[in-house]
């Protein structure tokens, strides 16, 4: 190597070690003076790491999370193949609170008096909803409306559920050429065998009675799902239903809203259902009025207070 080559490459080392040293010092004293500027007496560094940071996207329930949910069950065109179901999804309570509503309770709405169920058959889903609002005093987000079709889809999926049939349940049904029989005693009941328990229209305590069926029912179906598909595959569950002939406002952008707290429940629960059934007498009219007190207890119940 001539002098002058070696000459330009002892001064090209010098220039690179230099600039490292004059960088990496400079960093070195930036980074300990950063580090240590925030001392205790103790000389224990303040740093602190802020953990929301960390779990920015771990879900934690509010109060204002929940939705009111009214869930309709028209079988067949009358009154005993209709059914209610008010439900309340409490995530921070880890609870679904089913609240069943017989067809005959009494309303007035509009200046008009009459039951639940005339202002359904009058009016569809959107006077019912209304109903249920004025005599709950609670607003009612969302409505779910199945048809037998759709029912079986949800029920196939929340799998069957044992009941106390209290009695033989004669079922002869001139309009569906239906004519059977379900025993008294404990039965596992399907899709088909619940839809005839919820429908049957011979219950001795009449239309109370057959809510209080109504609850129990959905009660113990909505358990069943949350122990088996609906707990594992949320999410085939709910589009087999919404694809299905079922009506509702429930759109699939409230479902992606409300999935982090519904996998927050299902986490924390196998069995969230509540059942809540109303009191009530019934007026000179024969329909049946709510008690205050109950209608007064409902936001505790919803944990909405």
């Amino acid at each position: 190597m001539s002098k002058k080559s070696a000459k330009i490459a002892v001064t090209y080392f010098a220039t690179i070690i230099t600039s490292l040293v004059l960088i990496g010092g400079g960093g070195y004293l930036f980074i300990t003076k950063y580090l240590e500027k925030d001392t205790d007496k103790g000389g224990m560094s303040q740093i602190v790491m802020d953990d929301s940071a960390v779990k920015s996207d771990e879900y934690i329930p509010e109060l204002g999370d929940g939705r009111t949910v009214l869930f309709i069950y028209e079988a067949d065109k009358a009154q005993t193949s209709t059914s209610f179901v008010l439900a309340r999804f409490a995530p921070a309570d880890n609870k679904v609170v089913l609240v069943p509503l017989q067809t005959d309770i009494a309303c007035e709405m509009d200046g008009t008096a009459n039951t639940l169920y005339e202002f359904y058959r009058l009016g569809g889903t959107a006077d019912a909803k209304r109903a249920v609002e004025k005599f709950t005093g609670l607003s009612v987000d969302k409505y779910m409306k199945f048809s037998r079709e759709s029912f079986t889809t949800f029920s196939n999926f929340m799998g069957n559920v044992d009941y106390e049939v209290p009695y033989n349940l004669i079922i002869d049904n001139p309009s569906t050429g239906e004519n059977t029989v379900i025993k008294e005693g404990n039965q596992i009941l399907d899709a088909n065998s619940l839809r005839k328990v919820m429908c049957y229209d011979g219950y001795t305590g009449g239309e109370e009675y057959r809510a209080k069926v109504v609850g129990n029912l959905a009660f113990e179906l909505l358990n069943s799902g949350c122990r088996g598909m609906l707990g594992s595959n949320t999410e085939l569950v709910f589009n087999d239903i919404i694809n299905s002939d079922v009506e509702t406002d429930i759109t699939r952008y409230d479902f992606e809203e409300d999935m982090p707290a519904i996998q927050y429940v299902l986490e924390n629960t196998s069995a969230p259902a509540q059942l809540v059934i109303p009191s009530g007498t019934y007026n000179e009219n024969g329909c049946y009025q709510l008690d205050d007190a109950f209608v007064d207890s409902l936001p505790r119940w919803f944990a909405m207070e």
